[in-house]
């Protein structure tokens, strides 16, 4: 084999290897990437909004807060869970949060099976 077919072969075994890592990743872009079980509390924190979410399974969902550590009011607040099943919840309806301000969150997991769970908090219209 030439040094060309060499080179030629890592550097697609090295694109394969990134499609691969990118199609197995369970986060979109600004997600921590964290993955939390079912039985523990999951925290994100975003531009100064910090939620704190944890799974009920005798009620089958998702309960928790989001809360502006600003001294401003952030628009345009959501969350969303995704579960090891590829299944997405929300995202809650956009929010206004003033400086300061926590609201609860809700989301419905009935009849979801899943091992772990991930989570994010969305500001504005993308999820910066």
């Amino acid at each position: 084999m030439t040094a060309s077919t060499l080179a030629s072969r890592a550097a697609t075994l090295f694109l394969v290897a990134i499609v691969a890592a990118c199609t197995e990743s369970p986060t979109e872009p600004g997600e921590s990437g964290t993955r939390w079980n079912p039985d523990e509390i999951a925290t994100d924190a975003r531009r100064g909004v910090n939620l704190v979410i944890s799974y009920s399974s005798s009620g089958q969902r998702f309960n928790g807060t989001v809360t502006n550590t600003t001294g401003s009011t952030v628009t345009d607040v959501r969350v969303e869970v995704h579960l090891s099943n590829g299944t997405e919840l929300g995202p809650t309806p956009r929010i206004d949060l003033k400086a300061q301000e926590s609201r609860p969150i809700t989301l419905d997991a009935s009849d979801q099976n899943f091992d772990w769970y991930s989570v994010h908090v969305e500001i504005g219209s993308s999820s910066g």
